[in-house]
């Protein structure tokens, strides 16, 4: 289990709690910031023991493609001095310090290390950036640290979330310029009928279109921002770094978004499709369960109109299937409101003037695929008209209890009654010629790869179980 920088902190570093506090802040930005930068970066905290120091946190670049080896195992290791040494000037109470750090058997790399310090100005951490740039990318690396240091106010959720390969970045100074603007954000703009380079170009530019950057210089405050145009859509997120209380740079992540907004429309245009066919499913079922009641009105025998009956709500169990599609995005289905809503129709429709049946219902909500819950409602149909039909046979009250439950991988529902129980006809039901469990046990074994196991309920009654294994998304 990966533990937290505050975690490793606690428990290894002389940090008071309020130094921590601010390291922790600034955790969730950490990712972002080795990828903003290109580089490795690496958190150290000092250490309980004089001159220790703590790996507290190691992230990799979005570009970084090397072997894992013990990366992610040497977080919340503890080294020395001598092991770090341009670490521990650093923690010791120097400015900012570049230098070659071996990284494998001879093989060296440029690392730069900046202070981590509190509101006092006492460092309490030092974060290294490791990894070969190229001379002009050097820039982000400050950049970088500097949005560490001082994160953007709002508080925007996705503000600092990690890059992509979709994403071009773009620095501006204070004066609205444009001093960097990568290879991502210039193919960008020129999608969008920008022909000349950005860098050098103002944002005040209306060629632009940056008018919230200008808006963020103003009020030092992060922005996201979607543009849509016939021709182009993208994301952009706009973090003011700020020094000594004044914004000194803005830092542009522009998503090109175009190809992924017609994809979006595409399926918003299938999923009202889909919607649609479940809507004409449910109404066609519907008018064949009126069809079943009309016949039923026109049988004489009681057997007949049984059997109808049955036929009835196994058409119904499904019609509700496709009535909760209909109704909601996506193919998945809370099975237990499902279930609590079958169970409450079977009741009314099965139960007249002399049974009093209670009922109770408990699961949590659980969502299972479109395939699953067809086969969940007709095997709840079976097990619940079970217990009603026969179960409280002869009986004026009674209690039918359903139970869904989730765990290790694993659906389990359970359906028990206080009925007359399974009688001398065998404790497991397998001497009971009944077509509704013969449907339970097929549809458990072939449709959903589960089991089905009926038996008696103590004192009295009659509890069955199915359990099958989840569709993992």
């Amino acid at each position: 289990m990966t533990r937290t920088v505050a975690q490793i902190c606690r428990q290894s570093s002389s940090l008071s709690d309020v130094q921590i506090h601010i390291l922790q802040n600034s955790e969730p930005l950490l990712q972002f910031a080795s990828d903003l930068s290109q580089r490795r970066l690496s958190l150290f905290v000092p250490g309980r023991e004089e001159g220790a120091l703590v790996l507290a946190a190691l992230k990799k670049p979005l570009y970084d493609r090397g072997e894992e080896g013990g990366f992610a195992d040497s977080v919340g290791a503890c080294v020395t001095a001598g092991e770090e040494p341009v670490v521990a000037q650093v923690m010791a109470g120097k400015d900012s310090l570049t230098a070659l750090k071996e990284v494998d058997y001879g093989r060296t790399e440029p690392m730069v290390a900046y202070p981590f310090v509190d509101n006092g100005g006492k460092t309490i951490a030092v974060i290294t950036f490791t990894g070969e740039v190229a001379a002009d990318k050097r820039i982000l690396t400050e950049t970088a640290f500097s949005a560490l240091q001082v994160p953007s106010a709002g508080g925007l959720p996705g503000l600092y979330k990690r890059l992509s390969v979709q994403d071009g970045v773009i620095l501006v100074d204070s004066t609205g310029k444009i001093t960097y603007a990568d290879d991502m954000a210039e193919n960008i703009m020129r999608f969008r009928g920008r022909t000349a380079p950005l860098c050098g170009e103002t944002i005040y530019s209306g060629r632009l279109d940056l008018a919230a950057a200008r808006h963020a210089l103003v009020t030092r405050q992060g922005a996201i921002e979607e543009i849509n145009r016939p021709r182009a859509s993208l994301t952009m997120r706009i973090i003011p770094l700020l020094r000594s209380g004044k914004l000194f740079r803005l830092v542009l992540i522009m998503t090109e978004r175009t190809e992924i907004r017609r994809k979006e429309e595409e399926l918003l245009v299938k999923q009202s499709v889909i919607k649609e066919i479940h809507h004409r499913v449910k109404n066609n079922l519907q008018t064949v369960a009126g069809l079943l009641r009309m016949q039923m009105r026109r049988v004489a025998t009681e057997e007949a109109k049984a059997a109808l009956q049955e036929s009835l709500n196994r058409i119904l169990s499904i019609s509700l299937v496709h009535e909760t599609l209909s109704l909601h995005d996506g193919e998945r289905i809370d099975a237990s409101a499902m279930a609590k809503r079958l169970l409450g129709l079977l009741t009314r429709s099965l139960t007249g003037a002399d049974l009093k049946v209670i009922t109770a219902f408990d699961g949590a909500s659980l969502y299972l695929s479109s395939r699953e819950a067809v086969s969940v409602a007709l095997v709840l149909n079976e097990l619940i008209t079970n217990s009603l039909s026969h179960g409280f046979a002869g009986l004026k009250a009674g209690v039918l209890t359903v139970t869904l439950t989730a765990a290790d991988g694993n659906c389990t529902i359970t359906v028990a009654d206080t009925g007359r129980g399974l009688g001398t006809g065998g404790g497991n039901g397998e001497k009971r010629s009944h077509l509704g469990l013969d449907i339970v046990r097929t549809i458990a074994e072939k449709d959903l790869h589960g089991a089905f196991r009926i038996g008696p309920n103590e004192p009295n009654g009659t509890v069955a179980t199915l359990t099958f294994p989840l569709i993992k998304e």
